[in-house]
C-alpha cells in the first residue's frame, strides 16, 4: 500500500503545471557510486515553496535564479534540512552541485562522500520545508547498488535509519 501511495505521489509531483498546488512534497533521490564511494543526490522541491523558505531563513524576499547569492541560499537550506549519517549525530559532509529550475519545481544537486564500499545503512533526516507547512511530505529514495529503499517523512519525524 505504501508503495502505492509513493508511486501517486511522484506521478501526480512530476505532472504538475505552473498553477498552485494543494499539497507540499519533496522527493530525493540518492544513489550510491561505488567509483567515487558517494552519493549522488537529486532533489525535487516547487520553486515557489523555495522561495518562502529560503525568504523565511534571510528575513528578505527571495526570487529563484542562478545568481550566486541566490544558489549560496539554496546550499545552505538544503544542506542544513537534509542530512546523512554513518553514524547517528555525525552528518557527513556534503557537496553542493548545483540547482536548476524545471517548470515550476527547483532540483538541487549534491554529492555526499560517504568512503565506503559495504554500506549497510544510513541515517537520514529530512526536514525540507517542514517549518512552512505542517502537511509537507518528503519522499527519500535510496538506491545502494541497485536496491532501492524509500521512506517518507513527516512533520516531527526527525531522523531515521535506512538499512539495506
Amino acid at each position: 500500500m505504501f508503495r502505492i501511495i509513493l508511486v501517486v505521489l511522484m506521478l501526480s509531483f512530476t505532472s504538475l503545471t505552473a498553477h498552485a498546488h494543494d499539497y507540499h512534497a519533496s522527493i530525493t533521490d540518492a544513489r550510491y557510486n561505488p567509483r567515487t564511494q558517494s552519493l549522488e543526490v537529486a532533489v525535487k522541491v516547487f520553486m515557489d515553496d523555495l522561495e518562502n523558505a529560503l525568504s523565511q531563513k534571510s528575513k528578505s524576499k527571495v526570487t529563484y535564479s542562478q545568481a550566486p547569492q541566490v544558489q549560496q541560499l539554496v546550499q545552505e537550506y538544503i544542506g542544513s534540512a537534509l542530512t546523512f549519517e554513518l553514524e547517528k549525530g555525525k552528518p557527513l559532509r556534503h557537496t553542493f552541485v548545483g540547482a536548476e529550475q524545471e517548470a515550476d519545481v527547483v532540483w538541487v544537486y549534491l554529492e555526499v562522500p560517504v568512503k565506503t564500499q559495504n554500506l549497510t545503512h544510513l541515517y537520514v533526516r529530512n526536514v525540507v520545508l517542514h517549518e512552512l507547512f505542517n502537511d509537507q511530505m518528503n519522499i527519500v529514495n535510496l538506491d545502494y547498488k541497485g536496491k532501492v529503499n524509500s521512506s517518507l517523512f513527516q512533520k516531527n519525524d526527525g531522523t531515521r535509519k535506512m538499512s539495506f
